[in-house]
């Protein structure tokens, strides 16, 4: 059976303390965010002011996505409320940490953007062990994932999606083996008003 292709590691490298970003790094982020040479050199400029280790402590993600995102203000207690949110979700590997790729997929799926752009992001973010497919249970993340920006988690419309995901999931899993293609999870975002709504 054929191996999965080697993907390039979304880590910015260090050279003499200093942290770089890679053409490698660079045309692997442009891939997964749909941004451009230019928007990812500019937005690695600010992150690598702040974050000379290559990563950014809770703190530092706050005052930087202050500055990026428009809608937070860095001294507001209910904006600091939902970036922690926002932070919590995106440490993926729990570090306490989060790195450039980590900061930059974030930003692009808490701004304005196309719906196509959107659902190949959150395909590559809900892929938490990066075969290339959905479960139901990362699908089930994605809701969560997609809720990050919200104050409140709302449990009851939580169960509900999830009841109706169990119901939908065998009807677009065409191949019937437990995991969705970005092309079949694309048709659920796209078809099913419930994922509609989630993802608009």
């Amino acid at each position: 059976m054929a191996s999965k292709p080697e993907e390039t590691p979304l880590k910015p490298v260090k050279t003499r303390g200093k942290v770089e970003l890679s053409e490698k790094h660079l045309q692997a982020l442009q891939k997964r965010s749909h941004l451009s040479e230019d928007e990812i050199r500019s937005t690695f400029e600010d992150f690598r002011s702040m974050a000379s280790s290559g990563q950014l402590s809770l703190e530092e993600f706050t005052t930087l996505w202050s500055e990026t995102s428009p809608s937070t203000q860095a001294n507001d207690p209910e904006s600091n409320h939902v970036t922690k949110r926002v932070f919590a979700f995106f440490d993926r590997d729990h570090s306490g940490k989060v790195d450039f790729s980590e900061f930059i997929l974030a930003s692009v799926l808490m701004a304005p953007g196309t719906p196509t752009q959107k659902l190949a992001l959150l395909f590559v973010l809900c892929d938490f062990n990066s075969d290339g497919f959905l479960s139901m249970e990362e699908i089930e993340h994605m809701y969560l994932i997609t809720k990050a920006g919200e104050e409140t988690l709302d449990q009851k419309e939580y169960e509900t999606f999830k009841a109706h995901l169990k119901t939908v999931f065998p009807t677009y899993d065409v191949n019937k083996d437990g995991k969705m293609t970005q092309k079949q999870f694309r048709n659920l975002c796209t078809n099913d008003d419930i994922f509609k709504r989630l993802v608009a």
